[in-house]
C-alpha cells in the first residue's frame, strides 16, 4: 500500500476527522498509487493517521475514511458503514413511518464518500462520485437489496465526479426496474410526485424536510410566491396549511409539471398559479408592476460548485435576495435558502447583512434551519453542513417604490443561465 505523507504541522485536522486531504497538504508519496486505490495517510513523522482513497486528477488527493483505530479499509468495512447508514433511517430517525422519500446514505456523512442512495417510494437512486468507490459499488448495491428491497435501483451520472474525479458513468438500472413515469410519494400526509430518472437530483429536495414542515404555518392566509419551486414542495406545503394563494415559479416545465399534478392532488389547484419564467427576470416584471407578497420562499440551486467560484456564486445569492426582498410588503417574511456547500454560514449571513444594508430594509431572524437529520454533519468537515434556510421578517419596503433604487445591480449582470 503506498503511503502519503503530509506536511509539518498539516495532520491535526485529519487525526480529528477531516475526511479531505488537499494537495496543497502533501509532502510526498511514497510508492506510485493508482487512481482509486487505497492508501495509508500518515504524519509528517510518519505516524499512521488511517486510510483513505486517493486520485491524483482531483484536489482532493486522498479521501480518508478509515481512521488508525477503525480498522482496514476495504469491501467488508463499507459494507459495515453502509449497514450503519441503514439503521440510522430506518431504526432510530423512524423515516419510513413519516415519509416515503429520504436520503439512506449521505457520502462523508455517513463515511462513505463520494456515495449517496436516496429512497423515492419503491425505488432507490445511486450517485456515484468517488472513483475509489468503483471496485465495492456491486457489493453496496447487494446489500442494499438486500436490507432495502426496492424494486429497483436507478444510478444517476455526477457531472462533479466527471471533472474533478474522472469517473464518467452513464445512467443505469443497476437492479431491478426504473419506473415508466413519475412516482408519489407521502410526505407527512402530503402526497407528491418525484421523477427519480430524469428530475432534478435525485428527484426530491429531502434535506428541506424538516424545513418545510417548520415553515409552512407562515403561509397561513397569505399571499406566496415560491421561487425556484422545482415541484412546489414548500409552496404546496403553505397551501395546506392555509395559504391564500401561492404561485410557483420554475424554469422547468416538467418540474412545474409534477408540482401542477401534486395540487391536483391535494384540491388546490384553485389557490395556485404556475410561471415557467427565469426567476431572475420574472422578479424585475414584478418590481417594475409593483407587486408584493406576504410571504417570499427563494430555494436556488447550487451557485458554487467549487471553492474558486465562491465569490461569483456570493454575488449571485446577493442579487437574488435583494431582488427578492424587494418584492416582500412591509412586515412580510423572506425565505432565503442555500444548498452550496463551500458558501459557509458565516459567508451566507455576511450576505444576508449586504442586502439589508444595501436595500436599506431591516431583516428580523426567526428560523435558522439546516438539513433534516438524514443528510447528518460530519465534524469537523463544516463544508457537509451544506444547507442553509433562513426565515426572515422584513421591515422598511414600504419607505419607497419597489423596482429603483441605486445599489441594485445593473440589467446586464444578470446571468443568463441561471435557470
Amino acid at each position: 500500500m503506498a503511503k502519503v505523507f503530509v506536511k509539518p504541522r498539516k495532520a491535526r485536522p485529519f487525526w480529528f476527522g477531516h475526511p479531505w486531504v488537499f494537495s496543497g497538504a502533501i509532502d510526498r508519496v511514497r510508492g506510485t498509487p493508482k487512481d482509486g486505490e487505497i492508501v495509508e495517510l500518515c504524519d509528517h513523522d510518519g505516524h499512521v493517521v488511517g486510510e483513505g482513497f486517493w486520485n491524483s486528477r482531483s484536489q482532493i488527493r486522498v479521501r480518508v475514511v478509515s481512521l488508525a483505530y477503525e480498522g482496514q479499509l476495504g469491501t467488508p468495512f463499507l459494507l459495515k458503514r453502509l449497514d450503519r447508514a441503514l439503521d440510522l433511517r430506518n431504526t432510530a430517525l423512524a423515516l419510513p413511518k413519516r415519509t416515503q422519500a429520504y436520503r439512506l446514505v449521505h457520502s462523508e456523512g455517513d463515511g462513505i464518500p463520494g456515495l449517496i442512495v436516496d429512497r423515492i417510494g419503491p425505488y432507490l437512486v445511486v450517485q456515484v462520485s468517488c472513483l475509489g468507490l468503483m471496485p465495492h459499488l456491486d457489493a453496496l448495491v447487494d446489500r442494499l437489496v438486500e436490507r432495502e428491497n426496492p424494486k429497483g435501483i436507478i444510478e444517476r451520472p455526477s457531472q462533479i465526479a466527471a471533472e474533478e474525479e474522472g469517473l464518467v458513468r452513464q445512467a443505469a438500472v443497476l437492479s431491478g426496474t426504473a419506473p415508466d413515469g413519475e412516482v408519489e410519494i407521502e410526505e407527512d400526509g402530503l402526497r407528491f410526485l418525484c421523477d427519480p430518472k430524469d428530475g432534478q437530483k435525485t428527484g426530491w429536495y429531502a434535506d428541506q424536510r424538516d424545513n418545510r414542515r417548520e415553515l409552512a404555518y407562515l403561509g397561513a392566509g397569505a399571499e406566496v410566491l415560491d421561487a425556484f419551486s422545482y415541484s412546489g414542495a414548500f409552496g404546496l406545503r403553505m397551501v395546506s396549511h392555509g395559504a391564500k394563494h401561492v404561485t410557483l415559479v420554475d424554469s422547468s416545465e416538467p418540474a412545474l409539471a409534477l408540482a401542477r399534478a401534486a395540487a391536483e392532488r391535494q384540491g388546490a389547484l384553485d389557490r395556485v398559479t404556475f410561471e415557467r419564467q427565469n426567476v431572475l427576470r420574472y422578479f424585475d416584471h414584478l418590481a417594475k408592476e409593483e407587486r408584493r407578497f406576504d410571504v417570499v420562499v427563494i430555494d436556488p440551486p447550487k451557485l458554487v460548485h467549487r471553492r474558486a467560484g465562491l465569490v461569483r456564486g456570493l454575488r449571485l445569492y446577493y442579487e437574488i435576495n435583494m431582488k427578492a426582498a424587494r418584492l416582500v410588503r412591509d412586515g412580510g417574511l423572506l425565505i432565503t435558502c442555500s444548498c452550496s456547500q463551500h458558501v459557509l454560514e458565516s459567508d451566507f449571513d455576511e450576505m444576508l447583512g449586504s442586502v439589508a444594508k444595501e436595500s436599506d430594509i431591516r431583516f428580523q431572524e426567526l428560523f435558522r434551519g439546516s438539513q433534516a437529520p438524514d443528510h447528518p454533519v460530519l465534524l469537523p468537515l463544516e463544508e457537509s453542513r451544506y444547507l442553509k434556510c433562513r426565515a426572515l421578517r422584513v421591515f422598511g419596503t414600504a419607505r419607497r417604490p419597489t423596482a429603483a433604487h441605486p445599489n441594485d445591480p445593473a440589467p446586464d449582470e444578470i446571468p443568463n443561465d441561471l435557470t
